[in-house]
């Protein structure tokens, strides 16, 4: 080591690597040493090329020692990624593994995890020992608010979901707010309720005092706490503020406050940062994310930085960005982080925009397009195998439709996220409701044969498999509370375990079990006799007012039961979040609704079939054929909704829904739900998340709207006026029906050739 920081400069050999090409954008930013710098990185613009060339750069000609350089991303992927191009690049420069190992590339949990650990005198093993998430951290919660939602004299109603008080606690933390200032903070920055924001104050008051009583920790904390130790104590922050010459921080668009401050404070004095993202492509507001404070605060906190521009793009031809450009151009600019995408490729298609009469049309339309365009690409002699394909959505519950219009055609998929329709909660809850209803009209039918002229015998009518497929869907309904059973008992669950089902199906002997209960409801343990009567009771009561059509059967759960299991349901589980950095949201209602627009889903599909017979066996064919089109899980097209594509690019993109209320949202002016987060959010996010959408797209892309969103009248998203493109119908000729998102006739331009799939 020459002096502090620095190292002897590598070796030059031969690199055994393809030499980085970089346009004059991108090599200026690789040049720059010292100072502050926000490089405004485009999609497909070479970002996470630029960043490790830099840092090879710093390292093997500037002689910068690689534990002196912080490298800060937001994903274990992301990171891993970096860290491995990094490694390969130094090691073709002539260094070795061990002089490279002290290298720091992190995501900010990995950051602050440290930081916590290093104050506390803890193995990262210690630490994750004292480290509250999921279920453990619920549990913390519970025992808080039992006591209070029991106490009467508290003065207030204490009626409140415990995963959202958790997530309010989370969204103060990220702005380093203490408990006792937090109640301003829910009424103004969260536009909660004054008697509501109370209530989470005093819970975050107590939650604190409780964690540290017992020594606990949550993942807030792991920013929280090093960031106050940084603002108050002076020999915490001298032995980090000397720590890293050289930072790095990349998608930092997507930095909440605190975060960002993190960094500045890490920085000081020598502030030689990087900040490198997209304005944008901020769409993570849910998250606490804020753009205007991170990245576009560039020039207030270092008004000496230099600002670099990196606009060619490298993945979409300029036809896509040309849409994209024109789009993003009506979100506000802050002066000085103006840019424009440039692309470097050929001309290509046209962006081809299709209006549909509704959800199946589209659905059917975008299977019929895949296959097609397989076709025309080979007409050209070049392949486009499935994996080529993303098909992308606002929400999660839009796909459901594509799903079986995909299975129909024995097109392969994959669904993001485990998300596919199939396995979605409300899709087997739904259909084991059914099962059962469907289980008591064979039931009926098997009873008024013994008084016919040809009576069935019981072994033809309760086979094995009819019991199997029985029995699945009792034990799936068997533990969710009717409003019935609520109002008899008080109790929140049946409590129906696996000694209940043991000691049920061995008296059942190869009967249906809901059967069985029905007609020997005094063979059953006491404690378990009321919550199976109720069942049977709710059972029969939907199979009598739903006469047997699914659409109006899962109407009447809906009012009976299952809205009501929903809300209790959601109050208590967490959907999986997109990656490390997501942290749960407030707002339990917008959560719910999302999935009572599944279940309207489920009653659009439902209403194409006349018996609930006909349906669950049309289901469990799409679904056998899904998972049979799916065995190849190497060439499937892939489902994912916009959040899910950040980061991503294919060769052909559909996007779909492109209709307002759906596309934008219809909450976007509040709120929006995705299929787990829930973005407070606005239009202008609702138009980077569209930005995000086409820029996912390298050769070809599709976009489609609905003339009729479930059962009412429906038009374009304004987005498709605002990025200059016109909608057609299903054959490719201008609709002369359709109008503007604000109701006015659209004026039409002429259609001189129908579009290229190529």
């Amino acid at each position: 080591m020459t002096s502090q920081g620095t190292r002897p400069k590598a070796k030059t050999r031969t690199s055994t690597i393809p030499s980085f090409n970089a346009n004059p954008q991108q090599a200026a930013a690789i040049a720059h040493t010292n100072g502050p710098a926000a490089f405004i990185a485009a999609a497909g613009t070479g970002k996470t090329s630029i960043l490790v060339q830099r840092l090879v750069r710093l390292v093997a000609d500037e002689g910068i020692a690689p534990e002196s350089i912080l490298c800060v991303t937001f994903t274990r992927a992301a990171a891993d990624e970096m860290e491995k191009r990094a490694s390969k690049a130094l090691r073709a420069r002539g260094m070795t593994l061990k002089e490279i190992k002290p290298l720091r590339v992190v995501t900010f949990h990995g950051l602050g995890h440290q930081m916590l650990r290093e104050k506390l005198e803890l193995t990262p093993q210690q630490l994750n020992q004292k480290l509250l998430s999921g279920d453990p951290r619920q549990w913390l919660a519970e025992d808080i608010i039992r006591p209070w939602r029991s106490n009467r004299t508290r003065g207030m109603n204490w009626d409140v979901e415990i995963t959202d008080a958790l997530a309010a606690v989370d969204r103060a933390k990220d702005a380093m707010i203490t408990p006792e200032t937090s109640s301003s903070f829910f009424s103004s920055d969260m536009s909660i309720e004054a008697e509501l924001a109370a209530r989470y104050q005093e819970f975050f008051i107590t939650y604190e005092q409780t964690k540290k009583k017992e020594k606990l920790y949550d993942l807030s904390d792991l920013i929280y706490i090093p960031l106050n130790l940084l603002e108050t104590s002076p020999k915490y922050r001298k032995s980090w503020q000397g720590r890293y010459q050289y930072l790095q921080v990349d998608e930092t668009q997507d930095t909440n406050p605190s975060q960002y401050k993190l960094i500045q404070y890490l920085a000081a004095p020598k502030q030689n940062v990087v900040v490198v993202g997209d304005p944008d492509q901020a769409i993570y507001q849910f998250r606490g994310a804020s753009p205007e404070a991170s990245i576009l605060s560039f020039k207030t906190m270092y008004p000496q930085g230099q600002i670099y521009r990196i606009e060619h793009n490298y993945r979409s031809t300029p036809q896509i960005l040309e849409a994209a450009n024109k789009l993003i151009s009506h979100n506000d600019i802050t002066p000085g982080f103006e840019k424009m995408l440039r692309s470097t490729q050929a001309d290509g298609a046209p962006v081809w925009v299709t209006a549909y009469e509704d959800q199946e049309m589209e659905a059917e339309g975008i299977a019929e397009g895949i296959d097609r365009l397989q076709r025309t690409w080979k007409e050209h002699q070049e392949a486009l195998s499935y994996k080529d394909i993303f098909v992308l959505s606002r929400t999660n519950h839009h796909l459901a439709s594509l799903e079986i219009a995909l299975a129909r055609k024995r097109i392969p998929y994959r669904a993001a996220g485990g998300s596919s329709f199939f396995k979605r909660k409300t899709t087997r809850d739904i259909l084991a409701y059914l099962s059962l209803m469907d289980g008591i009209r064979v039931h009926e039918d098997f009873l008024a044969s013994r008084n016919g002229p040809d009576p069935k015998k019981w072994d033809d009518v309760f086979t094995p498999v009819h019991c199997g497929e029985q029995n699945t869907a009792f034990r799936i309904v068997a533990n969710i509370p009717s409003r019935e059973f609520f109002a008899s008992t008080g109790k929140t669950s049946h409590r129906f375990n696996a000694t209940f089902y043991g000691t049920l199906a061995a008296h059942a002997s190869g009967r249906p079990l809901l059967q069985y209960c029905e007609e020997y409801p005094y063979t059953i343990a006491k404690e378990h006799q009321l919550g199976v009567k109720d069942l049977v009771a709710l059972i029969k009561r939907l199979w009598s007012k739903s006469k047997n059509n699914p659409a109006e059967a899962i109407k009447q759960l809906r009012q009976m039961a299952y809205d009501v299991h929903l809300r209790h349901y959601d109050s208590k589980h967490k959907d999986n979040a997109e990656d490390e950095a997501e942290a749960p949201t407030h707002h339990e209602e917008v959560k719910l609704e999302a999935r009572y627009d599944e279940l309207e889903e489920l009653i659009q599909i439902a209403q194409k079939h006349h018996t609930i017979r006909h349906f669950l066996q049309a289901m469990t064919k799409l679904k056998e054929q899904a998972e049979d089109n799916n065995k190849n899980k190497r060439d499937c097209v892939s489902l994912m909704t916009i959040h899910k594509s950040k980061g991503l690019e294919s060769p052909v993109v559909f996007v779909m829904g492109m209709t307002e209320g759906i596309f934008p949202h219809r909450r976007s002016s509040t709120m929006i739900a995705d299929d787990g987060p829930i973005a407070l959010t606005g239009m202008a996010e609702e138009r980077r998340l569209a930005y995000v959408a086409f820029t996912r797209a390298q050769k070809q892309l599709f976009l489609s709207s609905l003339l009729r969103y479930r059962g009412s009248d429906a038009v374009p998203s304004r987005f498709i006026d605002e990025a200059a493109l016109t909608p057609t119908n299903e054959d490719g000729e201008l609709n002369p029906y359709l109008f503007k998102h604000d109701g006015t006739p659209r004026k039409l331009s002429p259609l001189v050739e129908t579009p290229t799939l190529f």
